[in-house]
């Protein structure tokens, strides 16, 4: 059995690993990138949610004191 996984074993010259290294590198550079880019998508829309729920709450407050002023003046 240790023969034939012996006979199975492929040796790879210096310029195969290279180019294999090479390919693998630049897959993991490409990934690096599309990993950057859905950082910055990601910062852009918790941005966006800040700014959304601060004009929320600006909105509830003054709903909330135009509706805490008109039972004032009712009374």
């Amino acid at each position: 059995m240790v023969e034939s996984q012996e006979s199975e074993k492929v040796q790879l010259s210096t310029e195969q690993l290279v180019e294999i290294a090479n390919s693998l590198q630049q897959q993991v550079n490409q990934m690096d990138l599309m990993i950057k880019d859905l950082g910055a998508k990601v910062a852009q829309k918790e941005v966006e949610n800040s700014q959304l729920k601060a004009i929320v709450q600006s909105i509830r407050g003054a709903a909330k004191a135009e509706a805490d002023g008109g039972t004032d003046e009712e009374e």
